[in-house]
C-alpha cells in the first residue's frame, strides 16, 4: 500500500492564521511584471532594517545529506543555525485570511527528499504558475517571476521550479502580507507547505526548509525585496492534495544525478524507485563546449546541420524541441543541452549502452493521454491544428481546428469554473484568447479524473485516515517501529466515488467486488486490486455513470449521446408500436377474411343441400 505521512490528529483542515515557505537556492523566470533582483552571489537585494524579524539561534535538527551533485554546480547560498522567525501582526485590513480548501484529506502529503536542481529545464511547472496565481490574486499582489535561463550555479528556477514574488521588507503592507503566507505554510508542521508541494523558502535574511529542519538563517543573498518558493517535483508537477484531492503516498524523487558534468534528462514523469548511482555515465571528451537554452557555442550549427534545423549558432526552441526528439531517438539522455554526449553521438562516435537511471522515466500507456504531448504548447486564438481540435473536442467547441471566436467563447466559459484560470484569464484583459500549458493540465484531468493518481495501488485493506477515526491502524504502524503511514491518502475514497459504493475510506469486500466487477467489464483480469488500467477503467465506468462530471466537451457529448439515446428508444418504441398494431391490424383482416370464407363456404353448402333437396324432390315427383 502507498504510504502518507499522518496529520496531526485534532488540527482542523481550515486554516485562518498567516503563513511560511521552505528554502535552500536562490534563481528566476517571469511568470508576470518585472523581474526581481537576481539570487546570485554577492548580489544585494537592499539591506535589512529595524523591522526585521528577532532572530534566536537555538536547537535545530541535523540537515539531511545533500550531496554536491556531479554537475559541479551548487546553491550560492544556504542555511545555518536556528533561527526563530517573529511575524509583524497582521492588519486584518491589508491582509485577508489565508485561501481554503474545502476538498483536502486528512492525510498531509509525504515529501520527497531534498532534490536539487540538475537538470536544465528554465520552463515554469504547472503547480509553480498555479501557486503563483493563487496567492497573487489572493493578496493582491499579481507580480510574479518563474524560470529563468540556466547559468552556472544551481537554482530550482533553472528547472522551473521556483518563485519569486515582489514583496519588500522595509514596506509595512508587504512585511505583513508576506509574514502572513509564510505563517499559514509553515504552522502545523508546515501542513500548507507539504500540501502545495514546496521544498523551502527564502525571506528577510531566514530560509524555511519544509524537510524538518524549519527557519534558519540564510547565508545568501537576504531576499528582502521578495519571497523566494522552491518547490518539490510533486509540488511543481502539481501531484499533492492540495491539486488532487488526494495526499502524496510515494513522492516523486526526481530526475537520477548520474552524468558527471553534465545535466540530467529532463525530468517529465514520477520517479519513486531510487536511482541506481553504481554506475556512472562514461562522458566522452569532445573538446566543444557545452551549451544551454538560449546560448551560443561552437558545436550548436554543427547539431542544426544534423537537426536538419537553421543554422542559426543559437540552441533557440526550434533547436531545443529537436534536439530533444533527436537525442530520444538516438537513446541519449534527452537533456535539451548540447552536451559531450550528443556532440559525440552526432560525430558517430560509438558511446556503448548507458545505464538505465541516465534517462528520463519512460510513462506507462495508462499515464499517457491525447494531451501528454501539448503539455508544453501555448496556443493562440487565430491559431490552427490538431491541438487546437484537441482544445475544442474538450471544451465542447466544434472541433474544426480553427481557434476562432466560437471556440475562445467556450474557453473563456469553462476558464471561470477554474478559480485559477479564470485569473489567468482576467490578467489577458481584452487580448485574445490563449493556452498555456497550466491550461492543459486543467483540460486533462476535467478529461481524465483520476490521471494524477493512477500510480496509487489500492487493494482490499487499504484505508484513509478517515476511516480510522480513533487512529487505531497509526497507533499499531507506530508500535511496530514504522515511521510511514499506513493511510492511502484519500485514494480509497475518491476510487468509491467513482465506483459509486459507500464512500467510507475503507476498502472491503463491498469495495472489491465493484473493482473486480469493473475489471471484467473493461476484460482486465479481475483481481480486485487497483492498479493504472484499472483506475482507467473505473474512471470511464464513472464518466458513463454520470458519477463525475468530466470535461465539458465530455458532458456535451455524453448529454448528446443521452438524447440521441432517448430518441432512437423513442423511435424504436413508435416502431414497435406501429408494428404491433399492424400484427393487430392483420390479425383482423385475416379473422375477417376466413370469416367471410366460412360464411361463404357456409352459403355455399346450404345452397347445394339445397340443391340435392330439390333434385331429391323431383326425383321422387318422377
Amino acid at each position: 500500500m502507498h504510504r502518507g505521512k499522518v496529520r496531526p490528529r485534532g488540527v482542523h483542515r481550515r486554516t485562518t492564521a498567516p503563513a511560511t515557505l521552505v528554502a535552500v537556492l536562490t534563481g528566476a523566470l517571469v511568470l508576470g511584471g518585472v523581474p526581481a533582483s537576481a539570487d546570485e552571489p554577492g548580489s544585494g537585494e537592499g539591506t535589512a532594517d529595524s523591522t526585521a524579524p528577532v532572530q534566536q539561534g537555538g536547537p535545530v535538527a541535523p540537515p539531511p545529506s545533500v550531496p554536491q551533485p556531479l554537475t559541479g554546480l551548487g546553491p550560492n547560498g544556504s542555511g545555518q543555525g536556528g533561527a526563530a522567525f517573529v511575524p509583524v501582526p497582521a492588519d486584518p485590513d491589508v491582509v485577508p485570511d489565508p485561501p481554503v480548501n474545502e476538498d483536502l484529506p486528512l492525510e498531509v502529503d509525504e515529501k520527497a527528499p531534498f532534490a536539487q536542481q540538475i537538470s536544465c529545464d528554465p520552463v515554469d511547472r504547472p503547480g509553480v504558475t498555479a501557486f503563483a496565481l493563487l496567492v497573487s490574486e489572493h493578496y493582491g499582489r499579481p507580480t510574479t517571476f518563474g524560470a529563468r535561463p540556466c547559468i552556472d550555479y544551481a537554482s530550482f528556477h533553472h528547472d522551473g521550479r521556483a518563485l519569486d514574488w515582489p514583496l519588500a521588507a522595509w514596506v509595512s503592507e508587504d512585511r505583513m502580507i508576506a509574514d502572513a503566507v509564510l505563517v499559514w505554510l509553515t504552522e502545523n508542521d508546515a501542513e500548507m507547505a507539504k500540501r502545495l508541494g514546496l521544498e523551502y523558502m527564502i525571506w528577510n535574511g531566514l530560509i524555511y526548509y519544509v524537510d524538518g529542519r524549519g527557519w534558519q538563517f540564510y547565508t545568501g543573498n537576504p531576499h528582502t525585496d521578495h519571497i523566494h518558493f522552491s518547490f518539490s517535483w510533486d509540488g511543481a508537477l502539481m501531484r499533492t492534495s492540495w491539486w488532487t484531492g488526494v495526499a502524496v503516498t510515494e513522492p516523486d524523487l526526481g530526475p537520477c544525478d548520474v552524468t558527471p558534468w553534465s545535466y540530467a534528462a529532463l525530468h517529465q514523469f514520477p520517479r519513486v524507485a531510487e536511482c541506481d548511482t553504481s554506475t556512472l555515465v562514461p562522458v566522452p571528451a569532445t573538446g566543444l563546449p557545452r551549451v544551454r537554452p538560449g546560448e551560443t557555442g561552437g558545436g550548436v550549427a554543427m547539431l542544426q546541420d544534423v537537426l536538419g534545423v537553421e543554422q542559426t549558432g543559437v540552441l533557440d526552441d526550434a533547436t531545443r524541441s529537436a534536439l530533444v526528439a533527436w537525442q530520444e531517438e538516438h537513446k541519449l539522455p534527452a537533456t535539451g543541452v548540447a552536451d559531450d554526449l550528443t556532440y559525440a553521438a552526432a560525430q558517430g562516435w560509438e558511446l556503448g549502452e548507458l545505464p538505465t537511471s541516465a534517462f528520463a522515466v519512460a510513462p506507462e500507456e495508462w499515464q499517457e493521454t491525447e494531451f501528454t504531448a501539448l503539455r508544453r504548447t501555448m496556443l493562440t486564438e487565430g491559431d490552427e491544428g490538431e491541438a487546437v481540435a484537441v482544445l475544442q473536442a474538450t471544451i465542447g467547441a466544434e472541433p474544426d481546428g480553427s481557434f476562432g471566436p466560437k471556440t475562445a467563447k467556450a474557453l473563456r466559459e469553462w476558464e471561470t469554473t477554474v478559480p485559477e484560470l479564470a485569473v489567468q484569464m482576467e490578467r489577458r484583459g481584452d487580448g485574445p484568447a490563449v493556452v498555456t500549458p497550466l491550461t492543459w493540465v486543467f483540460l486533462e484531468r476535467a478529461a481524465y479524473p483520476t490521471i494524477a493518481v493512477r500510480d496509487v495501488e489500492l487493494s482490499i485493506g487499504s484505508l484513509d485516515q478517515v476511516a480510522d477515526p480513533e487512529g487505531a491502524l497509526v497507533a499499531e504502524t507506530l508500535a511496530e517501529g514504522k515511521v510511514d503511514s499506513p493511510y492511502a491518502g484519500g485514494a480509497v475514497t475518491l476510487l468509491q466515488e467513482l465506483l459509486g459504493v459507500e464512500a467510507d475510506g475503507s476498502f472491503g469486500p463491498k469495495t472489491e467486488d465493484a473493482v473486480k466487477a469493473v475489471q471484467e467489464a473493461a476484460e482486465l483480469e479481475p483481481t480486485g486490486v487497483v492498479d493504472g488500467p484499472t483506475w482507467v477503467a473505473v474512471e470511464e465506468a464513472g464518466l458513463e455513470a454520470g458519477r463525475v462530471p468530466g470535461a465539458p466537451g465530455a458532458e456535451a457529448s455524453r448529454a448528446s449521446a443521452a438524447k440521441k439515446a432517448e430518441q432512437e428508444a423513442q423511435a424504436a418504441e413508435k416502431k414497435a408500436a406501429e408494428e404491433r398494431a399492424a400484427l393487430v391490424d392483420a390479425a383482423r383482416l385475416k379473422a375477417e377474411k376466413k370469416a367471410a370464407q366460412v360464411r361463404a363456404a357456409q352459403k355455399a353448402e346450404a345452397a347445394e343441400a339445397e340443391r340435392r333437396a330439390r333434385e331429391a324432390s323431383l326425383a321422387s315427383a318422377g
